[in-house]
């Protein structure tokens, strides 16, 4: 018997938080560590879903001939997993009308690349785990159904993942994480509207970069809620620091488009700083204290400082033209405790094949 196993990387955001969600040009990048979905045929009593790094280890469904799936909402972990299994069951309807029924099957969800685990305990980094899971389990249900592999970008994958996504986020969302986990690479992505754009690009061969974990877990659904909140509260200031952020936006893709290294530095930092202004107007803290300190040292060595995502926690971004300043400041980052990691690229983006059941 064989089995789907399905991979999709993480992201971080390099540029355009909260802005990319009004229409902005943003930059991501899909990190070298994945959200992995495997699906196993068997018999109908045995369906369930696991998600070990969640605590859960068999959360039971039964599908039924029209395309539904019905859960035990009373079984242990359905609080943990109710998102994921909604998404589930939409996804699983839409495969099964699309491609037919594929029979009975069992679902595993696998996030450990996407969490710190210190001293015993874990922790998610903020590399958009709940995205990559998602891209994952699309991929997976459609090579199930189709019995053909499924790889990278698909505009209908990305359309037919927004609306759920979007739904999780009160409509907040801009569905940047889920373009790059279904794409790979550096990516450009602008939504206006309905309409999408999804470019692939390249960082200048000089440009150098590093993410340090702030030893805070930070809720991205909160902040944009905050954030949508005093954009409608203070419409004036917002678009004026909007139009600020659009512009550090735009001119970083034309220091890209340059290959100009040192203009896109400085970007980011004139982004981070735009970040900290906004959370102080909005009355959140986007900017923590360990970042606003991290910021601090990290301009003596010539590095730009910048929350990757929507801040409060998480990670931050250092990025320089000179990879001298990251080396130099690595001893003040573990001397404070702070696990820092060079992201690598995953340029594949979303992957689904059959393969053996060991």
């Amino acid at each position: 018997m064989n089995r789907v196993c399905a991979k999709a990387p993480g992201k971080a955001v390099l540029l355009g938080e909260y802005a990319v969600t009004q229409g902005a040009p943003g930059l991501a990048l899909a990190v070298d560590r994945c959200a992995k979905v495997t699906i196993t045929p068997c018999q109908r009593e045995a369906c369930n879903l696991s998600a070990p790094q969640l605590g859960v280890s068999s959360l039971p469904f039964l599908p039924h001939s029209s395309g539904q799936l019905d859960w035990n909402v009373d079984a242990p972990g359905w609080e943990s997993l109710s998102r994921t299994a909604s998404l589930l069951s939409l996804l699983h309807k839409l495969a099964v009308a699309r491609f037919g029924d594929p029979g009975p099957y069992q679902v595993r969800i696998d996030t450990s690349e996407l969490y710190l685990s210190r001293a015993g305990a874990s922790a998610k980094l903020g590399l958009g785990s709940s995205s990559a899971v998602a891209v994952a389990l699309d991929a997976a249900l459609r090579c199930l159904c189709s019995g053909s592999s499924r790889s990278g970008l698909s505009l209908q994958a990305l359309k037919r993942l927004l609306k759920p996504y979007r739904r999780g986020q009160d409509g907040r969302g801009s569905g940047i994480d889920l373009a790059t986990s279904l794409c790979g690479g550096i990516i450009g992505y602008q939504c206006r509207g309905d309409e999408v754009t999804v470019d692939r690009l390249s960082l200048p061969a000089d440009f150098s970069m590093m993410l340090a974990w702030t030893g805070r877990e930070a809720s991205t659904s909160d902040l944009l809620a905050a954030f949508d909140a005093w954009r409608q509260r203070y419409p004036d200031k917002a678009s004026q620091l909007l139009s600020g952020m659009q512009a550090c936006c735009e001119s970083a893709r034309q220091a890209l488009s340059r290959g100009d290294s040192e203009a896109l530095v400085t970007q980011f930092s004139a982004y981070g700083k735009l970040m900290g202004t906004m959370g102080g107007l909005m009355d959140a803290e986007v900017v923590t204290p360990t970042m606003s300190e991290l910021d601090a040292r990290a301009q003596e060595h010539g590095v730009a400082c910048k929350p990757s995502g929507a801040g409060g926690g998480d990670l931050v971004l250092l990025v320089s033209a000179n990879p001298e300043g990251l080396h130099a400041l690595r001893p003040w980052l573990d001397r404070r405790g702070l696990y820092t990691f060079v992201p690598g690229i995953d340029n594949d983006g979303v992957r689904a094949d059959w393969c053996d059941l060991a």
